[in-house]
C-alpha cells in the first residue's frame, strides 16, 4: 500500500487528517493541519515550516521508533521537504543590504568588479533590481533563488565579499502582493 504524506508538512496523511477544498471536500495532497477551506492554514517558507515541525521530534520519534534530536529530525526535513508539492521548485526573494566595511575610496576601486558580478547575475536571472543605498552606506540587491544556501553561494562571488568591503544582512521574505499582477511572474 502506497504511503501518502501532506504535500507541505510531510505527516502522513489519512482518510481523517486530510484538509478541505473551497467546496468542503477532502484535499488529497494536504493535511487539515496546512490546509482548510482551499487555502493554506500558514504563511510560512519552507524553513519556517520545518522549524515547526521540529516542535514534534518526541512525537515523530515515538511514531516511528526513532530517536531523531531536532536538528537531525531538522536536517532529514531539509532533504525531503524540498520533494514536496508546495515546496518543490520554489522560488524564494531574498534582500541583501550591504554595509560598506571600508572607506568609500576603497568601495570604488573595486566597483567595476562589483557592478560585473552584478551584470552576470542580472543576466542568469538571479537578480531583480540593485542599487546603492541613500546616504551611500551600503547597497541593496533584490534577489530570487531556490533558496537562502543559493543565495549564500552567489554573495560568496561579490568582489565586495571577497575583499572584504561589505558586510551582508539577507532577509528572505513571499511576495504575496504586487502592484500589477504580472509582477507575480517574475517568481516562476
Amino acid at each position: 500500500m502506497e504511503h501518502k504524506f501532506c504535500q507541505s508538512c510531510g505527516m502522513p496523511l489519512t482518510t481523517d487528517n486530510k484538509g478541505t477544498n473551497a467546496d468542503g471536500s477532502r484535499n488529497e495532497d494536504y493535511c487539515i493541519y496546512c490546509y482548510k477551506d482551499g487555502r493554506f492554514t500558514q504563511d510560512f517558507t519552507m524553513e519556517q515550516m520545518i522549524e515547526h515541525c521540529a516542535q514534534f521530534t518526541d512525537e515523530i520519534n515515538k511514531e516511528s521508533g526513532q530517536t531523531l534530536t531536532q536538528e537531525q529530525a531538522k536536517d532529514m526535513m531539509r532533504q525531503f521537504f524540498p520533494q514536496l508539492k508546495r515546496w518543490k521548485n520554489r522560488t524564494a526573494m531574498f534582500i541583501a543590504i550591504l554595509t560598506y566595511k571600508k572607506p568609500l575610496d576603497e568601495v570604488d576601486r573595486f566597483l567595476q568588479a562589483h557592478r560585473d558580478y552584478l551584470a552576470e547575475h542580472y543576466a542568469a536571472g538571479d537578480f531583480i533590481a540593485s542599487g546603492p543605498q541613500t546616504p551611500r552606506v551600503g547597497g541593496v540587491i533584490l534577489i530570487k533563488a531556490e533558496s537562502r544556501a543559493v543565495v549564500d553561494s552567489i554573495i560568496e562571488q561579490d568582489p565586495f565579499n571577497i575583499n572584504g568591503i561589505a558586510d551582508y544582512r539577507i532577509v528572505e521574505f513571499t511576495p504575496t502582493m504586487f502592484v500589477e499582477s504580472s509582477l507575480s511572474d517574475i517568481l516562476k
